[in-house]
């Protein structure tokens, strides 16, 4: 019975611009050059298990920032893996477009881009068909299943595709797909990309997976990233998933109340980071709740004492200063009917984004009715 070993990543986006790190080139530098790190590496696994197939599903890179450099990266890197194929389907971030490097650069010979212009091979010495059908521009709506008719049972059949499966959108754009129609192809293993978060075992064959990104790329990623590898033929499908990010994000909120300086702010969002390597952390903390009248938290000292333990950290400060609200919302007057008006918007605030600028607004509004004038927070 014949195998096929493959090796499954999508949504790399090499040469992302890190938008989320702010003007800080240096760490910028840094995570584009983990996310070479990390290509590199998956290269070498597939060099050192001897995969017969690396299977790209889409935004292998982002159009408008890669560097003709890191194509010349990627393809040398290629070449290292000898006589194994590469299969690429362009997404939504570097489509098949006529100034893409997917059409004007020189591939190796092993490098399979599918596109409308070829999005079937046939593989002899594998018994293998591999079909893709990757975007041509930054917007797609239409479906495989108007491509391919038929599939040679007798072989086995690949699918790459990159697109959004079983999400009720009502923004059409990114090849939105079921899995009971994918299923309905009568592929052995359909190597899917687009979304970041990792997708097992859908469908009815069980055959369609999703690894996510192999690094994350914003503080929306937490957790675990990897690739897929396994072996396919047409009575078997094993897949295992291996984890591949070399940094981290996590995102947490702090509450203020009891906090009496920035040692200890400090310490109380250290202690919530345990288990995590803090040189490998990318940090968003946001600082929330009512500040004591005789204490203004300084975010950016808190900063200071942390940052030089984590990879990057960002401090949002969602405080508002303390005052008694419920007793003043019993008060008779203007003052007692603008509290319970804002305090009831504050119940019904649909989100911790909402509340917060409600209670600012709360909160100026009181200081303006006493004083006059309203003062920063």
């Amino acid at each position: 019975m014949r195998h096929v070993k493959f090796i499954h990543f999508s949504d790399l986006h090499l040469d992302c611009p890190f938008t989320s790190l702010g003007p800080d080139l240096g760490k910028i530098g840094q995570r584009r050059q983990d996310l070479l790190d990390v290509f590199d590496g998956i290269v070498e696994l597939a060099k050192r298990e001897n995969a017969d197939l690396l299977l790209i599903s889409g935004d292998l890179y982002e159009h408008f920032y890669v560097k003709k450099s890191t194509i010349e990266h990627i393809n040398n890197k290629f070449k290292e893996i000898g006589d194994k194929r590469i299969f690429i389907v362009p997404g939504n971030h570097d489509p098949y477009l006529n100034n893409s490097y997917y059409r004007c650069f020189k591939w190796n010979s092993n490098v399979y881009i599918l596109s409308e212009e070829r999005s079937k091979v046939v593989l002899e010495d594998l018994n293998t068909c591999v079909y893709g059908f990757g975007f041509e521009s930054f917007s797609k709506d239409s479906f495989i299943k108007d491509e391919i008719k038929s599939v040679d049972n007798d072989r086995i059949n690949i699918l790459l595709v990159h697109g959004t499966v079983d999400m009720d959108f009502a923004k059409k754009g990114y090849n939105l797909l079921s899995s009971e129609e994918l299923s309905q192809l009568n592929m052995d293993y359909i190597a899917l990309g687009h979304f970041h978060n990792r997708i097992d075992n859908v469908g009815q064959k069980g055959v369609i997976y999703n690894p996510g990104s192999p690094e994350p790329l914003g503080f929306d990623e937490e957790g675990e990233h990897g690739i897929y590898m396994g072996t396919v033929s047409k009575e078997s499908l094993d897949i295992k998933y291996l984890n591949t990010n070399c940094r981290h994000y996590r995102s947490i909120e702090l509450g203020v109340e009891g906090i009496s300086n920035e040692e200890q702010a400090a310490e109380e969002i250290l202690r919530s980071l345990d288990g995590l390597t803090l040189e490998n952390t990318l940090l968003s903390v946001t600082l929330k709740g009512l500040a004591k009248d005789d204490y203004k938290i300084d975010k950016l000292r808190i900063k200071k004492l942390l940052e030089e333990n984590l990879f990057y950290i960002n401090i949002e400060d969602r405080t508002v200063p303390y005052c008694d609200y419920e007793e003043l919302k019993n008060e008779p007057g203007l003052r007692g009917l603008f509290v319970r008006k804002l305090l009831d918007k504050i119940d019904r605030s649909k989100n911790d984004k909402e509340k917060y600028l409600l209670m600012k607004s709360l909160y100026y509004g009181v200081q303006a009715l006493d004083k006059g004038r309203i003062e920063d927070l």
